[in-house]
């Protein structure tokens, strides 16, 4: 009961959705071919008519694993930073997660010259058919320089992390070894022209207002 409540309340504000995950079985063969070949290779050059994003959840779900979106092309081992988790507290870890669109938000905003607030949420929610997925995105509009670059998504190990802030939100607390990778580009980001654009000077209530009560 508490779930179908929330899922409505959910699909009455202005989420950026995605439906659980349902793909043909020409999908599932190719997808499994490519994990296959990916690992081998550790990494690939991705030919599909399917996006990339179904390809990350496909694998999310299935194999154990979980992503990193990054600008960086050449980590061979990632290492404890001092971050801070979702929900504010500290910690020193290696970040990962468990949705590739969260992860594709960030290997294509380009943050090396970035100025100001990236504003986000992911939220998954289990139903009988899969997993129903929900987002915001926002960018700081006070910031004019290139909003996007090509990234990289890192296939890690789920095995070593444990979760953090929130559910899709994972740390490891050690040094971990990308399993593989795969270039991905802005127009893989399947959200790209519906990013939200916010005031620096806003709280991030402000912003969660705006964005999913008035939709602006």
């Amino acid at each position: 009961m508490f779930k179908t409540v929330k899922l409505v309340l959910l699909n009455t504000l202005n989420f950026l959705k995605v439906p659980e995950l349902n793909l043909p079985k020409d999908a599932i063969l190719e997808f499994e071919s490519m994990y296959a070949s990916l690992l081998e290779k550790g990494n690939i050059d991705y030919k599909s008519k399917y996006p990339k994003y179904l390809f990350f959840n496909y694998i999310i779900e299935n194999k154990g694993v979980l992503v990193h979106g990054s600008n960086h092309p050449n980590i061979e081992v990632f290492e404890p930073r001092e971050q801070t988790l979702y929900n504010g507290k500290p910690a020193k870890a290696v970040f990962a997660a468990s949705d590739g669109i969260w992860s594709l938000f960030f290997a294509t905003v380009e943050r090396k010259n970035y100025q100001g607030s990236l504003r986000n949420m992911c939220m998954t929610i289990p139903t009988k058919k899969g997993i129903k997925r929900y987002y915001y995105f926002s960018l700081n509009k006070e910031y004019r320089g290139n909003l996007w670059c090509n990234g990289i998504m890192y296939i890690l190990p789920k095995e070593k992390f444990k979760q953090g802030g929130i559910k899709d939100e994972w740390i490891c607390e050690e040094e971990v070894k990308p399993l593989a990778k795969i270039s991905v580009s802005p127009e893989d980001f399947p959200f790209l022209n519906q990013v939200k654009r916010h005031d620096e000077s806003d709280s991030i209530i402000k912003t969660l207002f705006k964005v999913l009560i008035l939709n602006k």
